[in-house]
């Protein structure tokens, strides 16, 4: 018996909330990256919810 649960599909959205964040750090911009930690939040409350 196999118990492992099949991951959810990915959501495009938080993969495009990603990327800006990590490239906002990469940067050095953390206006930018506090902006985009805020949208996700926001999306994930509700989109996911």
């Amino acid at each position: 018996m196999n118990n492992q649960r099949t991951p959810p599909p990915r959501c495009a959205e938080c993969d495009r909330i990603k990327a800006a964040y990590y490239r906002a750090t990469r940067e050095g911009d953390r206006s930018a990256a506090t902006d985009w930690t805020v949208l996700m939040g926001r999306h994930q409350r509700t989109a996911h919810s």
